[in-house]
């Protein structure tokens, strides 16, 4: 990643220090124009990490007891033992939950007719899955 200096009119290349690497890679780069704090030695260039600022503030959903991360429009959180994950139009919980109201209210067309609502056992089996999917999903 290329970093500019701009107050020592000078920029360098700098590898991006990453939490974990391999396996259990998490790799993410600072965006375009984003204050980064650098760690500047011979040839071993580090940009340790990116910086908050007036013009790129703290994200106001974000908590010191929660995780946050926000890619494009696309924002995960976990926040009271709750996950969610959303864009600008939808999110995860609202569509399961469709999902499970379309299911609940399903009915077939058969030579005889209509086919009534699904039986008790799929009913409760749905009504499981949304308690399940409260208790997952914020």
């Amino acid at each position: 990643m290329s970093v500019d200096f701009e107050h020592l009119g000078t920029s360098a290349e700098c590898a991006v220090l990453q939490p974990t690497t391999g396996e259990h890679a998490c790799f993410v780069l600072p965006s375009v124009g984003t204050q980064v704090v650098c760690w500047l030695e011979s040839g071993k260039n580090i940009a340790l990490g990116a910086l908050f600022s007036d013009s790129e503030p703290v994200p106001s959903e974000a908590t010191a007891e929660g995780y946050y991360q926000q890619v494009g429009n696309m924002i995960f959180q976990i926040s009271d033992n709750k996950a969610s994950l959303k864009n600008d139009s939808n999110d995860l919980k609202t569509i399961l939950n469709d999902i499970l109201t379309a299911i609940q209210n399903l009915t077939v067309s058969t030579a005889m007719g209509p086919s009534g609502t699904p039986l008790p056992p799929t009913v409760q089996a749905i009504q499981k899955a949304v308690q399940d999917l409260n208790q997952l999903l914020e």
